[in-house]
């Protein structure tokens, strides 16, 4: 049975835009690097990449890719510092751009 806190969790993620579930994905892996917990942050580092698409989204796409892609790469080995480092500035960025111009 699930707790009132994953509940609410669930039917934020059901109800939520695809801007808004975008965000949530970056504040999952985010927290993941927080937390050092490399097998979670290497499923939102996929979800995130699955939700690209290249051939509407151009050059912003293939640059989101390739820095998608040296995350998960580097989740198996490397510094999760950096890699929390670069979800913040892309969830900055995605707030800024996309998240707070949409009309509530």
């Amino acid at each position: 049975m699930y707790s009132a806190r994953q509940q609410y969790q669930q039917q934020s993620v059901q109800t939520a835009s695809p801007e808004r579930l975008v965000e949530k994905l970056y504040e999952a892996g985010i927290q993941a690097c927080h937390q050092g917990d490399r097998d979670t942050l290497r499923e939102v580092l996929r979800e995130l990449i699955e939700s690209l698409n290249v051939e509407q989204g151009g050059e912003l796409a293939e640059r989101l890719l390739a820095i998608y892609e040296f995350c998960f790469d580097e989740s198996a080995r490397g510094d999760l510092d950096i890699i929390r480092e670069l979800l913040e500035e892309l969830r900055d960025g995605w707030r800024q751009g996309v998240v707070d111009g949409q009309p509530a």
